[in-house]
C-alpha cells in the first residue's frame, strides 16, 4: 500500500491520538463535598458540577423540614438528591456527626416535616453550588 502525501498527516495524528493519555475528569476544581465512602456518588462531581450532599447535622429543636436546614446553610433541600433520600435521620447528634455511622435514609418532601419518631438529629441532602 502506498500512502500518499496527504494521507501522511491523517495516519500521524491518529497514531498520536492513541498514544497521548486519557483527557482528565474535571474535579469541580476540589469544590464538592462528597458524603464519603458509605454513600457511593452523593456530593461527588458529575459531568463538571457536584451532585447533591448530606451538608451537616441539625437537631430536632433547630429545624422542622429539610427545606428549612439546607435554607440555614444557604442552599435548598434536594429531594431524593442522596442516592433517592431526602435525609438520613440518627438517634442523637453524636452519632449523627460520626462518620462511621450511616443513620437511616428517608425519602421525603423537602418542605414536609421530618419524621422524628424517637430520633433527635437529621442530615438533609442539600444542593452544593
Amino acid at each position: 500500500m502506498k500512502l500518499s502525501w496527504p494521507s501522511i498527516p491523517i495516519y500521524l495524528a491518529l497514531a498520536l491520538a492513541a498514544c497521548s493519555p486519557p483527557p482528565v475528569p474535571s474535579d469541580c476544581g476540589g469544590m464538592c463535598e462528597p458524603a464519603g465512602p458509605n454513600y457511593p456518588g452523593v456530593g461527588e462531581c458529575v459531568d463538571g458540577a457536584c451532585t447533591p450532599t448530606y451538608l451537616s447535622c441539625s437537631s430536632k429543636d433547630e429545624i422542622t423540614t429539610c427545606e428549612d436546614a439546607c435554607a440555614d446553610l444557604g442552599t435548598t433541600c434536594a429531594e431524593d438528591g442522596c442516592g433517592g433520600h431526602t435525609y438520613r435521620i440518627y438517634a442523637g447528634l453524636e452519632w449523627c456527626e460520626d462518620p462511621e455511622r450511616v443513620g437511616i435514609g428517608v425519602a421525603h418532601a423537602c418542605d414536609e416535616p421530618v419524621d422524628w419518631q424517637f430520633n433527635a438529629a437529621v442530615k438533609c441532602c442539600c444542593e452544593q453550588s
